[in-house]
């Protein structure tokens, strides 16, 4: 996969036209046939709103020695035990209208549809490196609760007393996680995959069949080789959308081949690596990279405009 370092040549204002586009109304859509209230948990879904944006978080479940992985992937990732607390997911991938909404800025590749049948701000975010996305995820945090850090999970420090700021993600300073705190976050390898299953043990996030993926995902056989506005495919059985394709997601984790033992409680990988983890596939990528257990790696300054992100957060 090809990587290119575009932050500081992308990391701009708006273009006039997404401009225009963000100070629109919002067109709120659901995922077509999509699942009722906490995505089959037992946790309602919680909607937020970051300036004039809003966004839908879909509640899972605690588990306890959930299986992930499959026989069928390349080797990274056979099938093994997670135990997981309860937690909270985006029912989307972070759109651009609430990455503008938060940084202030637009660093998306794909810009304006030239025939208008999208909504341009209800695309995911790309071209966003693994710290960008760890500044915005503190930085949601401060703009839901009114500018308080106190939920904010990720600090510069071992000790968690300064919160860690884009300035620090322009560094490519490395940040320390709290997971104790409430606020937003990205997902640890197992809470994606963990919700990529949907309650099932399907090989994509929503069904089993190459021959329906199309009806859940734009990869490279449908995508016309651009991203496509969130929430037009059919959701997976926890009510999530592009699970699947358009983008592929940032994890937390440092990215390390796993084995078929079990992992303790709200693992979040190894302390230390040289990657971060990716999973998802994308609008570029074939039908194998997409599956819920394909595991990729990528050097975590590194953008792409196939890469975006997806939040969690605590209860």
């Amino acid at each position: 996969m090809e990587q290119s370092n575009t932050k500081n040549a992308l990391r701009g204002a708006a273009s006039p036209a997404i401009a225009a586009l963000l100070a629109a109304a919002l067109i709120f859509v659901s995922c077509s046939n999509g699942s009722g209230s906490g995505g089959g948990s037992g946790l309602d879904d919680k909607t937020y709103k970051a300036g004039s944006v809003k966004f839908v978080m879909k509640g899972i479940e605690a588990v306890t020695d959930g299986t992930v992985g499959h026989t069928g992937d390349a080797g990274t990732n056979k099938p093994h035990k997670v135990s997981l607390s309860s937690y909270y997911i985006g029912e989307t991938e972070v759109t651009q209208n609430l990455w503008q909404a938060v940084m202030e800025n637009m660093p998306s590749h794909f810009g304006d549809e030239p025939d208008g049948s999208e909504v341009q701000s209800q695309r995911p975010v790309e071209n966003v490196d693994w710290f960008d996305c760890i500044a915005f995820c503190n930085e949601l945090t401060q703009k839901v609760n009114g500018g308080d850090d106190a939920k904010c999970v990720y600090y510069i420090d071992k000790d968690y007393t300064t919160v860690y700021t884009i300035v620090d993600a322009y560094s490519e300073a490395v940040p320390f996680m709290d997971m104790s705190k409430k606020g937003f976050r990205l997902p640890t390898d197992a809470e994606w995959e963990w919700a990529a299953k949907g309650g099932t043990d399907n090989r994509w996030a929503g069904t089993d069949s190459e021959a329906e993926l199309s009806n859940y995902a734009w990869y490279s056989a449908n995508s016309t080789g651009k991203t496509h506005q969130i929430k037009m495919k059919l959701p997976n059985g926890f009510g999530l959308c592009d699970m699947t394709g358009n983008v592929s997601e940032w994890c937390w984790d440092w990215y390390h081949a796993l084995s078929a033992a079990d992992l303790p409680l709200d693992y979040a990988g190894p302390e230390s690596g040289t990657n971060r983890v990716v999973h998802g596939g994308s609008y570029k990528y074939n039908e194998y990279s997409a599956t819920r257990a394909y595991r990729s790696p990528f050097l975590p300054d590194k953008t792409e405009d196939t890469r975006g992100l997806r939040v969690v957060c605590r209860p």
